[in-house]
């Protein structure tokens, strides 16, 4: 019965996530808005709320007394991971996926940075109260300074946000099916998983995280093939940064986090390095196209097999 539930939840991905892209394309273009932005704002934020739910409902169990660092920690992580390597890479197989030097240096750096400030933080195996402020504020500023630079852009004939209340519903309509039906799906995993032993770092890593990662997905294919392939960048760069600095933040600020010195020493330097060589790609003439796409599935399904084997799942 779980697995008829995960098929219904993926068809309500696909359908979903085409309301949602048809609405952001339509304000994009009324409001001359770029791409770019709306795919690392809008988009990521709204596809990341899955995650966001997991980080809280995890805390207020930590507040209950009942320890779920691994599963916060771990789902912020392997949905930063399965968003840069396996869902990257599968767009990349639709179509040529290719970003400016500008938006590299800019949210490239910022990505890297985030994954750095985690580890830096997490080095001593605590995230505090403060710490995760600091990685709110980071994120903070990191969204204000984009909202700054998109203010700049010149415009003409832009539509008033009043006559867009079609495509902002179906914008909102459209993440809410996504989300439900991601929450569906992992629900419905879960179950399915359960008698695996899996730890709990483990679980959040692979499981929650690529559960988690499925609006990007749904979403990032569907951008891709409509020739859209700026907004499924877009908002893979923005649903990491968001990750790696929002669910965990607010989590630390709730309850302090305790953190697998594996994650700290394994976890996030293999993200660091799936997250340059992407960048690497971007960063030449071709971009991502299917050679590349393949480097990057077979580096998260090597990195997932290794880091499941050794942890005895």
């Amino acid at each position: 019965m779980s697995l008829f539930w995960i098929l219904i939840g993926l068809i309500g991905l696909w359908a979903g996530s085409e309301y949602a892209l048809r609405g952001t394309l339509k304000i994009a273009e009324r409001r001359q808005i770029s791409q770019g932005f709306l795919g690392v704002t809008v988009l990521a934020i709204g596809t990341d709320l899955p995650e966001l739910l997991v980080a809280i409902t995890g805390s207020l169990h930590q507040l209950r007394g009942e320890q779920a660092s691994g599963v916060i920690f771990g789902n912020a992580v392997g949905s930063a991971l399965t968003q840069g390597s396996l869902v990257l890479g599968a767009a990349g197989l639709f179509g040529h996926l290719h970003m400016s030097r500008r938006t590299l240096k800019r949210d490239g750096v910022v990505l890297i940075f985030a994954i750095a400030l985690l580890a830096l933080l997490a080095f001593g195996g605590v995230l505090t109260r403060f710490e995760g402020g600091a990685l709110l504020l980071v994120y903070a500023i990191y969204v204000w300074t984009l909202r700054t630079q998109e203010r700049r852009r010149a415009r003409s004939d832009v539509a008033p946000w009043s006559t867009l209340w079609g495509p902002l519903v179906a914008v909102v309509v459209g993440l809410a099916v996504v989300l439900g039906c991601s929450e569906l799906i992992v629900d419905h995993a879960l179950v399915l998983a359960r008698e695996r032993g899996w730890d709990q770092t483990v679980l959040g890593l692979f499981l929650l995280g690529a559960g988690t990662s499925l609006p990007e997905l749904a979403l990032s294919l569907g951008a891709v093939i409509k020739g859209r392939a700026s907004l499924a960048i877009g908002n893979v760069i923005g649903s990491n940064v968001f990750d790696l600095l929002v669910p965990v933040g607010l989590s630390a600020v709730l309850h302090p986090l305790t953190v697998s010195p594996v994650s700290v020493s394994v976890d996030l330097p293999v993200l660091a390095l799936l997250s340059l060589l992407a960048l690497a790609f971007f960063a030449r003439v071709r971009g991502i196209q299917r050679t590349e796409a393949w480097v990057l599935i077979c580096a998260y399904a090597s990195f997932a097999f290794a880091r499941i084997w050794f942890s005895g799942g």
